[in-house]
């Protein structure tokens, strides 16, 4: 069961989130919020949560200062960012806020669905337009703290280290590379060790923050 939180001032969107996600039967809906606020002050239903809905645009405390409370306090909540716009200067700030997901609010119903089964299957949804943009955020960097032989990634290493920054699940890696799930997890496991992270948040902002484009 995936517990689900939605954070999103408008009522009419935030219904109907609502209404969406009940629809699926491993999908749980534990509260509905118009402001972080209300979230960030419930720590019962934080300790319960797997995923939340964060608009980023919302009154008083808004979504991407929002992300980085919750993410500070309880690390291992996915969040995935509703917006109307794909923003460069947002898409970036949102993920290094510690989201792990930046989708537009008129993805169809199913994608919306599917984005939060991959959140649970170790992806990182993001619309396409806004992996571009995030992309060429890395590349323009002038400058950057190492360089990609510093951390001696193997080729097939490196290949699993473009999936990760695509957002792809263990399952699409898999059968995009040819090898099993499991060998999957375990060359990620590696790339982490060998670049001194511990998750996939810490993984996109050490790719974002030393500029490792060659390795994409």
């Amino acid at each position: 069961m995936i517990n689900l939180v939605i954070v999103e001032d408008s009522i009419d969107a935030r219904e109907g989130f609502k209404y969406l996600l009940k629809l699926e039967k491993d999908f749980r809906v534990l509260k509905t919020c118009e402001s972080a606020e209300e979230l960030i002050s419930d720590k019962e239903v934080l300790r319960l949560t797997n995923v939340v809905l964060m608009d980023i645009e919302l009154p008083g405390i808004n979504g991407i200062k929002a992300t980085r409370m919750i993410k500070a306090e309880y690390p291992d909540i996915d969040i995935l960012m509703l917006t109307i716009f794909e923003e460069h200067d947002k898409i970036v700030k949102a993920v290094q806020a510690g989201a792990s997901g930046y989708i537009l609010k008129n993805s169809a119903p199913g994608d919306l669905v599917n984005q939060i089964r991959s959140l649970s299957n170790g992806g990182s949804p993001i619309s396409p337009g806004a992996a571009r943009k995030l992309l060429d955020e890395l590349r323009q960097k002038e400058q950057r703290n190492k360089t990609p032989d510093d951390y001696n990634l193997t080729p097939r290493e490196i290949d699993i280290f473009k999936a990760i920054v695509e957002g792809y699940t263990y399952k699409e890696m898999a059968e995009e590379l040819n090898i099993a799930s499991s060998t999957a997890k375990k060359h990620i496991l590696h790339i982490y060790r060998k670049l001194n992270v511990s998750s996939k948040v810490e993984f996109i902002k050490k790719v974002i923050d030393e500029n490792l484009t060659d390795y994409i």
